[in-house]
C-alpha cells in the first residue's frame, strides 16, 4: 500500500506542486463507428485518451502519430483539432486535441506504462475514466462545431479525490 501510495505522489500530487512550464500534452481522439479509443496506464489505472509528450524537432501532429502508435499499436491519421484543452490545478498541462482516424484494426499495448487499449461506445464510456475526458467525450466531440474549441478545465481538490477513488475501486475489482 505505501508503494500505491508514492505512485499517488509521483503521478498526482507532486506535480501541482511543481513551479515551472506548463507541459504541451497533444491527445487523440481516435473514432470508429461510434467507438472512441481509450488506453489505461499503470498508475493511477484510469482509463484516457492517448497521447503525450513532443520530442525535439517533432510538430505536434507527429508526436501525437508516434504517442498512438506507441500506445495502442495502431497508426492513425489526423483529421481535424477538436480543441485547445488547459487544464489547471493538480495535473496541469495544455493539450491540444485532435480527432483521428484508425488506419488498422489491431490493438495491443506497446508502451510500458500502458496496461490495456480498448474501443468504447461514446455513449457507454467505463466508470474509471480520468473525469475531465466526460466532457470532452460526452459533449464536445458529439456536439456540431464550427472550429476549434477552447476550454479550461480545473482540476482541483475533489477531481484529485476522484481519481484516488476511481484508481483504488479498480484495482479492487468494483470497476472493470
Amino acid at each position: 500500500m505505501a508503494v500505491r501510495f508514492r505512485k499517488y505522489w509521483t503521478d498526482l500530487i507532486r506535480p501541482a506542486l511543481l513551479k515551472g512550464k506548463v507541459p504541451l500534452i497533444p491527445q487523440a481522439v481516435v473514432l470508429r463507428n461510434g467507438e472512441v479509443l481509450l488506453v489505461k496506464r499503470d498508475s493511477p489505472a484510469l482509463w484516457e485518451l492517448p497521447g503525450g509528450g513532443i520530442l525535439p524537432g517533432e510538430t505536434i501532429e507527429d508526436a501525437l502519430r508516434r504517442e498512438v502508435q506507441e500506445e495502442s499499436g495502431t497508426p492513425v491519421e489526423v483529421i481535424e483539432l477538436l480543441g485547445w484543452y488547459e487544464r489547471t490545478g493538480f495535473r496541469a498541462h495544455l493539450s491540444p486535441t485532435y480527432i483521428c482516424k484508425s488506419l488498422s484494426e489491431n490493438l495491443m499495448s506497446g508502451s510500458d506504462d500502458v496496461i490495456d487499449v480498448r474501443y468504447f461506445p461514446l455513449k457507454d464510456l467505463p466508470q474509471n475514466i480520468f473525469p475531465w475526458f466526460r466532457s470532452v467525450l460526452y459533449t464536445d466531440v458529439r456536439s456540431a462545431r464550427s472550429g476549434p474549441l477552447k476550454r479550461t478545465q480545473h482540476l482541483g481538490f475533489g477531481v484529485l479525490l476522484r481519481c484516488i477513488g476511481l484508481d483504488l475501486g479498480g484495482r479492487l475489482g468494483i470497476f472493470d
